[in-house]
């Protein structure tokens, strides 16, 4: 048979050929060649890393033409001018005063994760804090903070759960407490003081949030978790729970309420403390309501650090409070210098003392631990 029958032969299946016939096997096709699995990961992780840097840089961009279109609608020069005459020892000590808030919302979190039963000792809960605080600026709806519960994990061994648990109630309560707070003293600028004082007896109720926003929660919600429910459904459940049992704590909750008044009081005095480095003045209540109602704007907004809306609000509310546009220019600046600008350092540099949070590793067995 000649080569072109016996060619034929293969290609047809044929199983039997002619003795006098050599046969003629075809190379079986390699198999696609794979990468090996640390490789993959590797790349897959570079890709998202530059996926990740590449989207903080479209952010930081677009940021900076809100800065940039803001500043364009005042007097540059003259914000300028009036920068040049800051008092900048009252600037250092509102810098100063970051330190004692930040001791303040590492404590306020060790008691949330205390009553759940876990511990985190309170130097690195502080680094934990400002590193959660950073991320929140950088990503949308402060959904950075998040990252939190997988550091105190990684380094603490507290389940996920109970981390997201705590920062929930953290970021929920303290937003209500931040629009209440600010809502009331930015209403004694611009209403009569009687519709202020309504306003403020109905903040005190809402205060209580919390514990009454659990009791009904409690009251239509009252099916258990089997213990052997595993993965995500599993996991979220159980973060409902022990955030059920932290809002059903009214003493927990009025301490929570306590740090928090004491933070937000200190918070508006360091913006204070900008305004009288300028030589102009306002009263510690538009200063208190400038920084609760911009921290509120700022943690609905979709820029990092909350630019261009919170900036607006603070400018606003000073404005509303005495002073010029070009004074609240100045002030909403050195807000970004003075308070912004140190938070943000320290929390990169928790985030590099910390390490990366393992969150897209072991998501499952983490969030159902």
């Amino acid at each position: 048979m000649s080569a072109k029958s016996a060619a034929d032969a293969v290609w047809l299946g044929r199983e039997c050929a002619p003795a006098d016939d050599r046969t003629v096997h075809q190379p079986a096709p390699a198999p696609p060649a794979q990468a090996e699995p640390g490789v993959a990961a590797r790349n897959l992780t570079t890709r998202r890393r530059l996926l990740l840097v590449g989207l903080q840089l479209i952010v930081l961009l677009i940021s900076a033409a809100v800065i940039y279109f803001l500043v364009r609608k005042l007097n540059p020069g003259q914000v300028i001018s009036r920068a040049g005459h800051v008092s900048w020892r009252l600037v250092g000590v509102a810098i100063a005063l970051n330190l004692v808030t930040t001791l303040l919302r590492a404590r306020r979190s060790q008691i949330l994760l205390k009553r759940l039963g876990h511990h985190v000792p309170f130097v690195r809960m502080n680094w934990v804090d400002l590193a959660g605080q950073t991320l929140s600026w950088l990503t949308p709806a402060a959904s950075g903070d998040l990252s939190r519960p997988y550091l105190w994990r990684n380094r603490d061994q507290v389940p996920v759960s109970a981390g997201v648990a705590t920062v929930v109630y953290e970021r929920l309560v303290t937003i209500v407490q931040l629009g209440i707070v600010g809502g009331v003293l930015a209403a004694a600028v611009y209403l009569p003081a009687l519709e202020t004082a309504g306003l403020a007896v109905v903040g005190l109720v809402l205060l209580a949030s919390p514990w009454w926003a659990s009791v009904i929660t409690r009251h239509f919600f009252t099916t258990g978790i089997p213990p052997v429910r595993h993965g995500l459904v599993g996991g979220v459940l159980r973060s409902l729970v022990q955030l059920e049992e932290l809002g059903l704590a009214p003493r927990l909750g009025a301490v929570f309420a306590f740090y928090s008044l004491i933070i937000f009081a200190i918070s508006g005095f360091q913006i204070l403390l900008l305004v009288w480095g300028l030589g102009a003045g306002v009263t510690l209540g538009v200063a208190i309501a400038a920084y609760c109602i911009s921290q509120v704007i700022g943690s609905l907004s979709t820029l990092p650090f909350g630019i261009g809306a919170a900036d607006v609000t603070t400018g606003a509310l000073l404005v509303a409070g005495g002073l010029t546009s070009v004074e609240a220019a100045v002030v909403v600046l050195l807000v970004r210098v003075a308070m912004t600008l140190p938070l943000g350092i320290a929390g990169a540099v928790g985030i590099m003392l910390l390490g990366r949070p393992r969150i897209l590793e072991d998501d499952t067995e983490a969030v159902s631990a």
